[in-house]
């Protein structure tokens, strides 16, 4: 219960507020090779070739978890000999389809082993698979593969078809597929991005896919050198209902959804509920910040008569809350409230861990293993009925414990009528009436004030007005986007994009601000060891 002695305020990084950088920090990422996740694989083989993998298939593949936040953040992903032999075998399901056979023939107009066909052929599919021109390296290498394979058919009249099919296997299993790329060129500094490496590092972040042909035809002709040309291309993706994909991915990785437990048979509802209220706020036009204090809610009867509502109908609907107290926003959700309590630790630690990580964007340190008697002291001393908040303000005294837990577990107090699994009630297992008041720690207010709150609506009213908190957010959505997590030389730029945005922005707003901004459109040029 008492997790750590603090070494830093914030971070072990000696992280700077949002907003804050230093002189001549860059604002560009330094991207490291950036691996397809298996839900951007099944997308790109729906949008590119036709076919639709489902569950089972996608299931050679390990699962993606977030490890430093969002699963497709290049940094937190690994690399298992299980991929190499799940990536071996879609390239050949892939291959064996009709829609392979669709898609290859309306790619390529010829249907020889001739140099020219041959040449057509591997440029048309590395075009598509790679998203980009192939270069001559990879021109003369699958090329070579391709007369290989016609040669072994001879006169065949499957001949070319077999070549451009191991041609294809064979990128499908290739970096250029499997990874999101940019060229590691000499210089110093930060360079733009060429408008093939734009239009990927933009689908991807929009579509968590492949550019459709629209895209590479105007990476090819310069339209996306362009700034009115790209928010052109950038409002057209934004029409697009692929732009779920990510929303809904966002909501999945930043609540920690996927890891939720399925004892009580809600977690399908559970996660259900977070991603309808997250998406649904959004796509009919509501402000980003505003997801904080929304009233309403996404809710099943039996998540409904969990939050103490009459349940109005079968399935998620949406419920009116304006005349509801204490259940209000995005972080109310049954499912979000799950996902921020699905860790050791008790309901307060958990809680005020997540909102410092993920609504404040702090990074408490881990606990010193030094302590673990203490720890298991303190929990061996408290009554057996004492209630959550009383065990915490405990330990908030304790002087091995107080200064970091006084940095995350205020946080949490507003939450208490909130069970692990998002269930509203008035006391708690052991009759203890439930606190819903609390304060905001000092150390997260840039006057350095503590800034109190009487009850939760208070509280998520305080949250969706606090600029720490709209940093945060931004530079989370921002971290999805870009696949990588952003540091000091980076937070500039998500403060300004959080300010440029403001209250009434909605996440297209922020989409097409991040996309025109310098932090998306630039990488930096790694320095020479």
């Amino acid at each position: 219960m008492c997790a750590a002695a603090c070494t830093g305020q914030i971070g072990e990084k000696g992280d700077l507020p949002p907003g804050a950088t230093r002189p001549g920090e860059l604002t560009a990422v330094e991207p490291l090779a950036r691996r397809l996740t298996r839900e951007e694989y099944g997308h790109t083989i729906a949008d590119v070739v036709g076919l639709t993998l489902d569950a089972d298939a996608l299931g050679v593949l390990p699962a993606d978890r977030p490890i430093e936040g969002f699963a497709n953040i290049a940094s937190g992903q690994t690399v298992l000999p299980d991929h190499v032999r799940g990536y071996a075998s879609l390239a050949r399901t892939v291959v064996a389809s009709p829609e392979f056979a669709a898609f290859r023939e309306r790619l390529v107009d010829c249907a020889d082993t001739s140099a020219e066909c041959a040449r057509a052929t591997t440029e048309a599919l590395g075009g598509r698979l790679f998203r980009r021109p192939i270069d001559e390296r990879e021109r003369a290498l699958y090329g070579g593969l391709f007369d290989t394979v016609a040669d072994e058919y001879a006169d065949d009249p499957i001949a070319h078809e077999a070549a451009a099919n191991a041609v294809a296997e064979a990128m499908l299993q290739s970096p250029g597929f499997l990874y999101l790329l940019e060229d590691e060129l000499d210089g110093e500094g930060t360079r733009e991005l060429s408008g093939h490496e734009l239009a990927t590092r933009l689908s991807y972040a929009l579509w968590a896919s492949a550019p459709d042909e629209a895209l590479l035809e105007a990476a090819a002709n310069g339209a996306l050198d362009d700034p009115e040309g790209l928010a052109a291309e950038v409002d057209r993706m934004l029409a697009d209902p692929r732009v779920d994909r990510v929303r809904e991915r966002f909501v999945r990785d930043w609540a920690r959804l996927e890891s939720l437990p399925d004892d009580d048979g809600l977690e399908g509802e559970l996660i259900a509920s977070a991603i309808a209220f997250y998406r649904d706020h959004l796509a009919e036009g509501g402000a980003l910040f505003e997801l904080f204090d929304a009233r309403s809610a996404v809710l099943t009867p039996a998540l409904a008569e969990g939050y103490g509502l009459e349940p109005v109908g079968d399935g998620l609907r949406t419920y009116d809350l304006t005349d509801v107290e204490g259940r209000a926003g995005l972080l109310a959700q049954p499912g979000i409230v799950a996902g921020m309590t699905n860790a050791d630790g008790g309901e307060i630690v958990a809680r005020g861990l997540f909102l410092q990580r993920q609504v404040f964007c702090g990074s408490p340190p881990d606990p010193p293993a030094s302590l673990q008697d203490a720890i298991d002291e303190f929990v061996a001393e408290q009554p057996e009925d004492a209630s959550e908040r009383d065990i915490a303000e405990t330990r908030l005294m304790r002087s091995e414990c107080g200064a970091c837990h006084s940095q995350f577990d205020p946080l949490a107090y507003g939450f208490e009528r909130f069970d692990f699994r998002g269930r509203f009630r008035d006391s708690d297992d052991h009759g203890n009436e439930l606190r819903v008041d609390g304060w905001i720690p000092a150390t997260y207010d840039e006057g350095g004030v503590e800034v109190g709150y009487g009850d939760f609506d208070a509280y998520v009213a305080l949250l969706a007005d606090h600029p720490r908190v709209q940093r945060c957010f931004v530079q989370r959505h921002a971290e999805q986007a870009l696949g990588a997590t952003l540091e000091r030389g980076q937070l500039s730029a998500a403060a300004e994009l959080a300010d440029r945005l403001g209250p009434s922005g909605g996440h297209e707003d922020l989409m097409r601000l991040l996309v025109l901004s310098e932090l998306f459109r630039l990488r930096a040029i790694p320095e020479d060891d």
